[in-house]
């Protein structure tokens, strides 16, 4: 049981009115006492002696001063996510919802750790998002906040937090991807992701980027802040969605979703399941499940139940040795699925034999030792 320090003022005042209690007094006022609800209700006997008095002086301690006990309760909320590494998850949500770079939750006061548990500040979330502190204490209700009713508060305010290009329009005009296709490397697939054929966009300068730090970065392919990943679903010549991976200054990546009218979109919606953004996305960026195509190639990957699982590459694309210099997929250093790196490199590999290769890829492949 805990017991509060209180003001000497507050002792004093309460032990003249328990002692000031008249013996003969008819009005119940023995005490059981609610640890949920500090609450003194009464019974049908009375106060008549000295240890009883103690007892309710006890039980009044307990429950702390009249502010104490809401005041702390009201300053931060408990977190308990029954997920392997909370820190990482915790990390990467709230980090998003310290500025638009991101950064770190807990030293910008948004998160605290004591004792291996975990709490959010909710004056300093109310502070950096008015309304949200709210919003996510009536998400907890009257218990600890867990991840189902995270969950819900990160799928209503997380792509308001982040103030992402609310069209497609809008993205694409800041990322022209389309417009500037030469300078974007482009991997058609179907995977496990989506029954939708995948038309994905890595920029060169970012796979660039990556290759060149590789050994610096302990041979992490790690991409540079506000790189995007863009994957354009299309069904029957139609485009029914895009997805966007985009890395933000803190090294982690905002996931979000158009939809088919290009509005930012809540969830995917093509088969065989929507997934929501961005809770749904981070289990298998975050995880070691391997997937295909990926997992198979270079070879050719089985069918899927919901359809074929399949690389469209030019066969030199499927360079073994580079395939098995990287081991992109299982190791997804930047937490990336896609192998995009590997088939780049093998791109420059066959383009070096044809004689066609700058003399800077040239360079940066022997820098590489391939």
């Amino acid at each position: 049981m805990r017991f509060w320090i209180l003001d000497f003022g507050f002792w004093i005042g309460l032990i003249r009115s328990v002692f000031s209690i008249e013996k003969a007094s008819p009005v119940p006022t023995d005490v059981g006492f609610s640890t949920s609800s500090c609450a003194l209700e009464s019974t049908q006997s009375k106060i008549q002696n000295p240890k009883s008095k103690i007892l309710l002086l006890l039980a009044l301690a307990a429950c702390g001063t009249p502010e104490s006990g809401t005041q702390q309760a009201a300053a931060r909320l408990e977190v308990d996510l029954d997920k392997a590494n909370p820190e990482r998850l915790l990390r990467y949500y709230f980090g998003g919802y310290v500025g638009q770079d991101g950064g770190d939750p807990f030293a910008e006061g948004l998160l605290a750790v004591e004792d291996g548990r975990f709490y959010v500040e909710m004056e300093a979330l109310e502070a950096k998002h008015p309304g949200l502190g709210a919003a996510l204490r009536d998400a907890a209700g009257d218990r600890r906040l867990e991840w189902e009713e995270l969950a819900d508060f990160l799928n209503a305010s997380y792509y308001t937090a982040r103030t992402l290009p609310p069209t497609l329009a809008a993205f694409r005009a800041e990322t022209p991807y389309q417009q500037a296709e030469a300078a974007w490397f482009r991997v058609e697939l179907d995977g496990v992701m989506s029954t939708a054929r995948r038309h994905v966009y890595v920029a060169e300068v970012a796979l660039r980027h990556a290759l060149r730090n590789y050994k610096e970065q302990g041979e992490r392919l790690m991409y540079p802040v506000g790189a995007a990943i863009v994957g354009e679903h299309h069904l029957d010549g139609a485009l029914v969605e895009t997805t966007v991976m985009r890395k933000r200054a803190d090294g982690f990546w905002d996931f979000f979703t158009y939809g088919p009218d290009g509005a930012l979109a809540a969830r995917t919606q093509a088969l065989p399941r929507s997934l929501k953004t961005p809770t749904q996305c981070v289990g298998c960026h975050f995880g070691v499940k391997l997937f295909e195509p990926e997992r198979s190639f270079p070879g050719a990957a089985p069918d899927g139940p919901h359809g074929p699982r399949a690389f469209y590459v030019d066969e030199a694309l499927r360079d073994r040795d580079v395939v098995v210099f990287f081991d992109e997929h299982s190791k997804r250093s930047d937490t990336i699925l896609g192998i995009y790196n590997t088939l780049f490199v093998a791109r420059l590999r066959t383009d070096r034999r044809a004689g066609r290769l700058s003399d800077d890829d040239t360079r940066l492949l022997e820098s590489l030792g391939l």
